[in-house]
């Protein structure tokens, strides 16, 4: 395995596997044994934590930091350095989800002894070494090139990459607090203050971040849309990692005193200090909402360029006949298939532009609704749940745009022109898109059993597509 050139295709392999056991997979048993009227036990909130740890650090996670160390260095012109290391750094951390994703549901089923509680702990240990060991490898690339100008074409969203990567280390170095406060008590689930301080890290501090990084250095050229303007990005930055901090603060103070207890103190925490800290997240998921519709208008994925001049290719004649006024008419191959309107491509790659587009119309749901949740009046006289709104985020958004960015970035990385099977792009977008709505609706009618049934049909459909994903990524790969 050359780590050099093709270090994604471990990581996307990994998050693939990870995906379709613990992460989709654990997922489609829980919704369908509520489905079917199993009644959850002690084992169930284990479980349940163990699949949201797999999607976030696994399937998401595993799949970002596949993508983005090959391509995040690329934009200072440079590839990572210190490769080496990264063999070790996958090993740990593929390790340490796994371990986890196996240990705890077993912990919850089983109960806790002495051992299953040093694994529980050895796991979390596995994944923060494994991230350290990534970070030191960024942290070499960045010394090793000059300082970014302001023309650089990474310099605009470089700060959003690097809160990207402190989010994810931060949630790793939480995930172990949480861990050893939990082995500590002879328990197996992680406090609501840790289970929640990490999947807002994850969702809004990794994925967020990444996706606005991907989203303004790839989509104007893939889906041909004006160029996005390029001085806002790093104050957009700056509101946006204040918005972050005061969404996260309820959680990170009732943290601290698990950390103080290590030095003999205890931060009393009153009601006045609850009240204050809640009036601030409010105002940080306001805030955070705002930065996500400011990216998303600014992007414009509406206006396409249909005056774009035509893209040369090696198929054209070098020496093409000239019109009057002096241009060259391009010669094309009779057998190269033309672009198609509007796109830079011709269907290679599927629709992937489906994938993308589906994929942001499910950010501006799952924002509206997050925002909706947390409006003092709003959410008295309307009662949206938490789990429609993070769910339309994740399976909706997220798992949509890993979908299209897959299916069209990946096969490049790995020096290839075209998918295997472009024609299952559009299952991809079928069964992605089915999997987010009958994950998301069926979640306001909680009363209803045919709603309940929909719910438990959309963990199946949406493993489906993720196995689709695999098939596709997978031939593409080992295609010659």
């Amino acid at each position: 395995m050359n780590w050099s050139r093709r270090l994604h295709e471990p990581f996307l392999y990994a998050a693939l596997a990870i995906a379709l056991s613990a992460g989709f997979g654990y997922g489609a048993f829980l919704v369908a044994a509520l489905a079917l009227g199993i009644t959850p036990g002690a084992w169930y909130s284990a479980l349940v934590q163990a699949h949201g740890h797999a999607q976030l650090f696994g399937w998401m996670g595993l799949f970002v930091l596949g993508m983005g160390l090959y391509f995040l260095p690329r934009l200072r012109g440079t590839n990572l350095k210190g490769t080496a290391r990264l063999p070790y750094a996958f090993g740990l951390l593929v390790t340490g989800i796994v371990l986890r994703t196996v240990i705890q549901p077993l912990a919850g089923m089983v109960g806790t002894n002495e051992i299953l509680r040093a694994l529980f702990l050895v796991s979390a240990l596995l994944e923060l070494g494994g991230m350290l060991v990534i970070v030191s490898m960024l942290v070499q690339t960045e010394r090793a090139e000059k300082k970014l100008t302001r023309d650089a074409p990474a310099y605009s969203i470089e700060p959003l990459a690097q809160l990207a990567f402190v989010s994810f280390l931060l949630a790793f170095w939480f995930n172990l607090f949480g861990v050893w406060n939990t082995v500590s008590q002879l328990k197996n689930v992680l406090a609501p203050r840790y289970d929640q301080l990490i999947i807002n890290l994850m969702l809004y501090g990794v994925a967020l971040p990444m996706t606005f990084v991907f989203a303004l250095r790839n989509l104007p050229l893939f889906l041909r849309l004006a160029l996005p303007p390029r001085g806002i990005w790093r104050t957009l930055t700056i509101f946006y990692v204040l918005g972050l901090a005061l969404r996260v603060s309820p959680y990170l103070v009732a943290s601290i005193d698990d950390v103080l207890l290590l030095t003999g103190r205890v931060l009393r925490a009153n009601f006045i200090n609850l009240i204050v800290f809640d009036a601030l997240a409010v105002v940080g998921v306001i805030l955070l909402n705002v930065c996500v519709f400011i990216f998303v208008t600014q992007l414009d994925l509406l206006r396409r360029r249909p005056d774009a001049p035509p893209r040369r290719n090696k198929f054209e004649s070098r020496f093409a006949e000239r019109d009057a006024a002096g241009k060259a008419i391009p010669v094309h191959d009779p057998l190269r298939k033309p672009s198609r309107a509007n796109f830079p491509d011709n269907g290679e790659y599927g629709r992937f532009e489906l994938l993308i587009y589906s994929a942001f119309a499910w950010l501006v749901i799952a924002s509206v609704l997050d925002l909706l949740r947390a409006l003092p009046v709003i959410n008295e006289m309307i009662s949206i749940p938490q789990d429609a709104a993070r769910h339309a985020l994740f399976v909706g958004f997220l798992t949509l745009l890993i979908f299209g960015m897959a299916v069209r970035m990946a096969p490049g990385f790995s020096g290839k022109r075209a998918l295997a099977d472009p024609d299952l792009v559009m299952w991809l977008f079928v069964l992605g898109n089915a999997a987010a709505f009958l994950r998301v609706v069926p979640t306001f009618f909680p009363q209803s059993e045919f709603a309940l049934l929909l719910w438990g049909l959309s963990g199946f459909i949406g493993w489906c597509a993720v196995l689709v994903l695999a098939i596709v990524l997978g031939r593409t790969f080992r295609a010659q």
